[in-house]
């Protein structure tokens, strides 16, 4: 079904905008997404678009004092070590021939810790935030509605605060209904509505008339030669019928069980038949059988401090999100010198 564009959306797609949800419009812009432009801007101006653009995808449902009040300037980060070669030896093999030309063993290249990724990782800790990346809400925005609602709880109780910090170890869970809802594939339009169908009833009952003229020039050509032959038929007529009369009785049979199979297959009946399987069930608000939305593919990655399980709807929130050589667990599609831009715009009077 083609997916029909708000307003909205044709704006976001000119201007390119990313947005914290699972719409083709963002997949769409994230294929477009560039390097910010520096050149013939001032540090200001720089900051001042990093923080515009780095807004609208983390936390663009918050204001921007909600989102200072959770800013913290300190970015959490690992070094991993090898823990055999720590316990094996007592370092002092990092400081021999110092000075003295002695070459030592040949380290792999180990690339640089992105600490400004890690910019936004107090927002990853918002409950809200947490369920959509979870997957189990198409967009941050909708994780919220979920929270405000009632259909979300921590630690076995219901919390409708979208703003909870959660502390590590903290166990979440929406409900199964909705999370099905969220990530399902959408229904198709009612064919009262849908222009497809209206088109098609259009073009099937023009056709259907115009094979009514036809029939009926052909009918009245084909009964002048049928006169002669008539005479004739009637005579094979009688002894075909008593041949035909257990037949057509078997047939009637026949008849009779495939209505009443179809009367149980849709209505009330079959929904309260307990042994039919109901694969296509029109209560729900989403396609059934079930099947994922679409471009889900794109989208779908759990990050590192989640652990999650979607058949039964849960996830543990294990640790805050940490920065490590060459990568940074905080899922982000800017670059990491815009990055540094938004974090110098939030620093400041710190």
């Amino acid at each position: 079904m083609p997916l029909k564009l708000r307003p909205k959306d044709v704006t976001y797609l000119k201007k390119g905008v990313v947005r914290q949800n699972w719409s083709p419009v963002t997949l769409y812009n994230l294929t477009r997404l560039a390097k910010q432009r520096t050149n013939g801007r001032t540090f200001f101006q720089q900051k001042y678009a990093a923080k515009q653009e780095t807004r609208r995808y983390h936390g663009e449902h918050l204001t921007a004092r909600q989102w200072q009040n959770i800013f913290r300037h300190s970015l959490k980060s690992v070094v991993p070590m090898n823990t055999h070669e720590l316990a094996s030896t007592d370092g002092s093999e990092y400081g021999a021939g110092r000075g003295s030309g002695l070459d030592g063993v040949e380290r792999k290249y180990i690339p640089p810790v992105p600490y400004m990724n890690q910019t936004y990782a107090p927002m990853e800790r918002r409950l809200d935030m947490a369920i959509f990346r979870a997957m189990f809400a198409s967009s941050a925005l909708q994780a919220r509605q979920f929270v405000i609602h009632g259909f979300v709880k921590v630690n076995g109780k219901k919390m409708q605060y979208p703003q909870y910090m959660l502390n590590p170890g903290d166990m979440f869970s929406v409900d199964i209904e909705k999370v099905l809802f969220a990530t399902g594939a959408p229904k198709g339009l009612p064919r009262s509505i849908d222009p497809k169908w209206k088109a098609k009833k259009k073009g099937g009952s023009a056709s259907a008339e115009e094979d009514a003229k036809e029939g009926a020039e052909d009918a009245g050509s084909k009964e002048a030669d049928a006169k002669p032959a008539k005479a004739e038929a009637t005579k094979e007529d009688t002894n075909s019928a008593e041949t035909e009369a257990p037949a057509e009785a078997e047939a009637e049979e026949q008849k009779t069980e495939y209505n009443k199979s179809k009367e149980l297959s849709s209505g009330k009946d079959w929904w309260n038949d307990p042994n039919r399987d109901k694969i296509f069930d029109p209560l729900k608000p989403y396609r059934t059988p079930w099947r994922p939305r679409y471009y889900l593919s794109a989208f779908a990655f759990i990050p590192r401090y989640l652990e999650v399980n979607h058949n039964i709807g849960h996830a543990v929130y294990l640790r805050d999100p940490v920065a490590r050589p060459g990568q940074s667990e905080v899922p982000t599609p800017f670059h990491q010198e815009t990055m540094q831009l938004a974090y110098a715009w939030w620093l400041r009077r710190r």
